[in-house]
């Protein structure tokens, strides 16, 4: 048994291992435009805010060409302060919304739509951070088409290594990194409370964002 481990022992010596890290990437061209918009609405009384909040929200729903997220529905008392007393004057309604789609102009006629619900100038809409997003279907696909990329590349890697050291060289372990999505620009955020605005209201460039995948591999020749 003794010769056995003698006749393994430089082996064990001169096998080492190799850590290192690469970058794989993609270009990928958004495919959704996103938005939030929000409805504020001002009353005497809470139930006429609820009410009015709730005619929007109605329409909204019943929009079927564009995506929508509800995000809240609130309202709250506005206070008055008398003599140190807090008095209340009235009641503030916001509605907001996530609303997406992969075409433009649905976006642009959600928005024509519910502006035209606007009656009273105590009802105020804005909208903000109208950008060209990825799909997440899409950012998951190119995700995996990566970790395929990187898995290809090492056996590769390691044939040529094997070769040009003589050596054995194998994979130990591939581990991916925390990939973020990448910070996509967002148009500043506008108020729709006037015909004019909402004819000027501009829709961002489309413009190809890079997916990366950081990769950390290590070998080990014997």
């Amino acid at each position: 048994m003794k010769k056995y481990l003698i006749l393994f022992l430089p082996i064990l010596i001169f096998a080492y291992e190799i850590d290192f890290s690469k970058k794989f990437t993609k270009q990928l061209m958004p495919n959704i435009l996103s938005a939030n918009i929000m409805i504020s609405i001002d009353d005497d009384k809470e139930r006429y805010v609820i009410d009015r909040l709730e005619v929007f929200n109605k329409e909204i729903k019943k929009y079927k060409k564009v995506e929508k997220k509800l995000g809240s529905f609130n309202v709250r008392p506005i206070y008055q302060h008398s003599n140190n007393n807090p008095l209340i004057k009235g009641y503030k309604g916001t509605l907001r919304y996530t609303i997406s789609s992969t075409d433009a102009m649905f976006i642009g006629e959600f928005v024509s739509m519910v502006t035209k619900l606007k009656r009273n100038r105590d009802t105020s809409i804005s909208l903000s951070n109208l950008s060209w997003k990825v799909k997440d279907d899409s950012f998951n696909v190119t995700l995996d088409l990566l970790r395929l990329e990187a898995i290809n590349w090492a056996e590769n890697y390691v044939k040529t290594l094997s070769s040009d050291l003589n050596r054995e060289c194998e994979v130990k372990s591939i581990n991916f990194g925390v990939n973020n999505r990448p910070y996509p620009s967002y148009t500043r955020a506008v108020s729709l409370n006037s015909s004019a605005v909402r004819e000027k209201m501009v829709v961002p460039e489309i413009s190809e964002e890079k997916i990366a995948l950081s990769t950390n591999f290590k070998l080990e020749c014997k």
